[in-house]
């Protein structure tokens, strides 16, 4: 009899929709203070969807009571506020997280159609290696094998598995994410005590937002949205202010207009209808607060365990939700699509010796990296040849140690855009579809470009796009100001750590990696020239998008 935890059979089924079911760190100390302590602690990490670090929302104090699990996870925690993810759209970002490798170096670059290849190592195979039982429930999005078969998450280093992947259909968040957390509780009341473990809880909420406006229509009708924002983002542009901003933003503009129906521009009633929107996306939030909530409640029921728990909370990207006039993610490199919550909580003392903030910038490029520093008590493992290709990546466990340890100088973000995730719709040709920004304290250079056909070379037959924002000014903080076109020193500098940072993404990998490299490139380069009617999503195909 196969249980919840690793199947949800066809009765559960029934009730769903058919989608549902770094060398030595800066702080010396710290990294004593790990490696001589020999016990290894359990990890839960908790991953949630489309969850932006908190921008244009009510205030600190008033989100609190509006989130308030995520509130007492984060005072109790280390909080990173300029935390990035190193890649959208959802399967990318995901693919990132879960090995350390930039998405141009697994060649996982397509939301719904790229499968991260098997042979490359996740945080679960190499826990694996060091000892631990690694388990996965909720929203994995990496490929249709595993999102489909039972068992078939076991060919990337975890057990469990939410089986089909509830990978984002229409009010997915809403009717799973209460399973996912019911799937956690089984295993936990049976598993817990037969440490040392790694599971993650991916859950799918707030990314039921993605769908606005056509396919969230119902949940307002049947819900009370409070109304705890009566503004329109400080950030929020036009279509005409658009235009002169890189050509693939409003060619996702159109894609999600394709796919979502048409969001409201200078109609009666547009702003409330954005406004709803905003209130729609933290409601969103709130109900998967709810969930992480049972999480912790569970965890908090076997004290001996949770004092040896390591709590990991992230988001794989953000979303827009108003700000450029634009919803969703992906389409170009803002803050609000790219910022997101990372919270460390180690009830022992030994990484996070105090709750806190930490305003250095990290990367989710460097959160495999950050468990494997966990689960080995240290720095050591970079020294291991099985993990060469992440012995560079930055120390995210020394920066929680010590508030003045260094973070990263600058941060990477790619989006690759062929078609939007949800739906075969292809992105405007003519628009520049391959974004590489990077972002220091001080600015964003974001440069678009076209690759030439079956390869990641860039095509110089095709003009390319630049973004350039000056924090030091009102409009570079807003990112309304660009300021590309004018020249001079900052863009002279942040063009050099572009090429830096590009340096780093296409760092070579070890001989071991190259026919896992191989084959997500040839998996890319096969799906993105399919015609279109070949690449429907899979909710698709079963139907949901005829709801």
């Amino acid at each position: 009899m196969i249980s919840r935890r690793g199947f949800f059979g066809t009765g559960a089924a029934a009730t769903a929709t058919a989608a549902a079911v770094a060398a030595t760190g800066p702080v010396a100390h710290a990294q004593q203070r790990m490696d001589n302590h020999p016990g290894k602690p359990n990890i839960l990490v908790v991953l949630v969807d489309e969850m932006r670090s908190p921008m244009w929302f009510p205030e600190q104090s008033v989100l609190d009571t509006i989130l308030p699990n995520i509130a007492a996870l984060r005072n109790k925690s280390v909080s990173f506020q300029q935390h990035y993810t190193a890649a959208n759209d959802c399967t990318p970002s995901r693919g990132a997280l879960v090995t350390g490798l930039y998405s141009h170096q697994t060649g996982c670059l397509a939301t719904s159609q790229s499968e991260l290849a098997v042979g490359f190592p996740t945080w679960g195979s190499m826990l694996r290696e060091q000892g631990y039982r690694t388990s996965w429930y909720g929203k994995w999005h990496l490929g249709h094998f595993a999102d489909t078969t039972p068992g078939g998450l076991d060919r990337y280093g975890f057990d469990g598995g939410t089986y089909p992947s509830p990978n984002g259909a229409p009010e997915q968040g809403l009717q799973m994410d209460g399973r996912i957390v019911d799937q956690f509780v089984d295993w936990f009341n049976t598993d817990a005590a037969q440490g040392p473990w790694c599971t993650t809880v991916s859950l799918v909420n707030p990314h039921d937002i993605q769908w606005w406006p056509r396919w969230t229509r119902r949940t307002l009708a049947f819900n009370n949205i409070p109304r705890w924002i009566n503004d329109l983002p400080g950030n929020f542009e036009t279509l005409d202010q658009l235009s002169r901003k890189p050509r693939l933003q409003k060619a996702l503009v159109e894609v999600s207009a394709a796919t979502f129906g048409l969001a409201p521009y200078g109609t009666p009633g547009a702003d409330q209808e954005w406004i709803d929107m905003r209130n729609l996306y933290l409601w969103f939030q709130q109900q998967v607060d709810t969930q992480i909530g049972r999480v912790l409640t569970e965890l908090a029921t076997r004290p001996e365990v949770a004092d040896n728990t390591v709590v990991v909370f992230t988001s794989d990207h953000g979303d827009y939700a108003g700000s450029h006039g634009l919803h969703g993610k992906g389409g170009g490199a803002y803050d609000e699509a790219i910022r997101v919550p990372l919270f460390v909580h180690d009830p022992r003392g030994r990484l996070t010796p105090a709750p806190g903030t930490r305003d250095q910038l990290t990367s989710s490029i460097d959160l495999a990296p950050l468990l494997l520093t966990i689960g080995t008590g240290g720095n050591g493992w970079r020294s291991d040849d099985r993990y060469a290709h992440l012995a560079r990546r930055h120390d995210i466990a020394a920066v929680a140690a010590d508030p003045g340890a260094a973070g990263r100088p600058w941060v990477l973000h790619t989006t690759d855009e062929h078609s939007i995730e949800e739906a075969a719709v292809r992105f405007n040709d003519d628009a520049p579809g391959h974004v590489i920004a990077v972002r220091t304290a001080d600015a964003k250079f974001v440069r678009y470009s076209q690759w030439v056909q079956g390869s990641s070379d860039i095509d110089p037959a095709h003009a390319e796009e630049y973004e350039l924002y000056d924090y030091s000014t009102d409009g570079g903080r807003l990112e309304l100001d660009n300021s590309a076109a004018v020249g001079g020193a900052l863009r002279d500098s942040m063009s050099r750590l572009h090429d830096e940072a590009v340096a780093e993404l296409h760092e070579p990998l070890p001989s071991y990696l190259a026919q896992a490299q191989q084959d997500g490139w040839n998996d890319y380069n096969t799906q993105t020239s399919k015609p279109f009617g070949e690449q429907l999503s899979d909710f698709l195909r079963d139907g949901i998008g005829a709801k």
